[in-house]
């Protein structure tokens, strides 16, 4: 070897390695303002319509994805929570707590069209392609008002034993439902509008998010006390016990990339890798009081709401999470994008 060349390598091998850094997981492309109602809960997306629902207030404020502008709102829910979309006819359904209804909506002009009587303290809704039903969750009712969109009117409640958070379908005919009082997982059969299954949480405490991959048959149900718990939908058992943020109220899954994900209050997503075993891939910095979620599927882009922080209630326990006050007319919408 040349001097010269030695010389430079002697050089090279005495520097101090340069810090690596990691492209993010996912990158913030967009921020849209939503207006009045900083009380939030459920967002559900048309994915037919490239359209996102979010219910806040006394209102659900309908958000174009392509555009990533607001287009319209529903009004006159008080207390709105959940939204369901009902594909034979894009009739969009919203509930309202206050008037324990749930109500259909014109998908083009936003006007009601129908109201049903449903669960008392209603909350989250969805609907189930294999039995082509909606289904109301009322936390005070303890039950799930199952609605049949078509003649629009209610079958009789299910009674579930417990306060149920969020559920979903796995349009084979199973419906999986959080029960958030008991720390257990409901499984329902969608034909027969009954209980089949109760599976225990084992590191989850209050579960509150539910997301389903439907092609491993997994459910991944994000908890109060930071922890996330992945389940075999078919047997109930544990498969894994991951960490999470604190302060979820929503997870997600996206098919395409084989992700799972849990909207933190604390103001963090994390991420799941469920290409294999589950595992934990990362944790994305959102905003604080960014604890709810949805997923175009689309696109891959993770769609979360917040407003601005004004104040701050530290928890009275460890395994707590803060508690946030918000100002008045900032609600967003935050758009994150996932990075090659």
């Amino acid at each position: 070897m040349k001097p010269l060349r030695t010389a430079w390598l002697a050089l090279a091998l005495s520097l101090p390695a340069l810090p690596s850094f990691a492209t993010p997981l996912y990158r913030l492309v967009a921020t849209v303002p939503l207006g009045a109602g900083v009380k939030w809960d459920y967002l559900t997306v048309d994915a037919k319509h490239h359209r996102l629902y979010v219910a806040h207030g006394t209102q659900v404020t309908v958000v174009d994805l392509q555009r990533r502008q607001v287009i319209g709102q529903l009004a006159d829910l008080p207390g709105s929570h959940g939204i369901a979309i009902d594909p034979a006819t894009g009739d969009i359904w919203a509930d309202s707590t206050q008037k324990s209804e749930a109500i259909a909506f014109n998908p083009d002009i936003f006007k009601p069209l129908a109201s049903v009587p449903v669960v008392e303290d209603a909350d989250g809704m969805a609907y189930d392609p294999a039995s082509k039903t909606i289904y109301v969750s009322g936390g005070d009712g303890h039950a799930l008002t199952p609605i049949n969109p078509a003649t629009r009117t209610a079958y009789a409640d299910i009674p579930l034993g417990g306060d149920p958070e969020f559920f979903v379908a796995d349009g084979r005919g199973a419906l999986y439902i959080n029960i958030v009082s008991a720390n257990e997982i409901i499984r329902i059969d969608t034909a027969k509008r009954i209980i089949t299954a109760r599976w225990p949480t084992t590191g989850c405490v209050e579960p509150a998010g539910l997301a389903l991959d439907a092609e491993k048959h997994r459910l991944f149900t994000s908890c109060h006390n930071g922890i996330m718990d992945v389940l075999n939908a078919d047997t109930g058992a544990v498969v894994a016990t991951l960490p999470i943020g604190k302060g979820t109220d929503a997870a997600g899954y996206d098919a395409a990339r084989h992700r799972a994900f849990s909207a933190n209050g604390d103001g963090t997503l994390t991420v799941i890798d469920d290409s294999g075993a589950p595992k934990l891939l990362g944790t994305v910095q959102t905003a604080r009081g960014a604890r709810t979620m949805a997923l175009d599927q689309a696109n891959g882009d993770v769609l979360t709401v917040t407003a601005t922080v004004t104040g701050i209630i530290l928890p009275s326990k460890p395994d707590g999470h803060p508690h946030y006050s918000f100002a008045p007319g900032s609600l967003k919408l935050l758009i994150y994008a996932p990075n090659p």
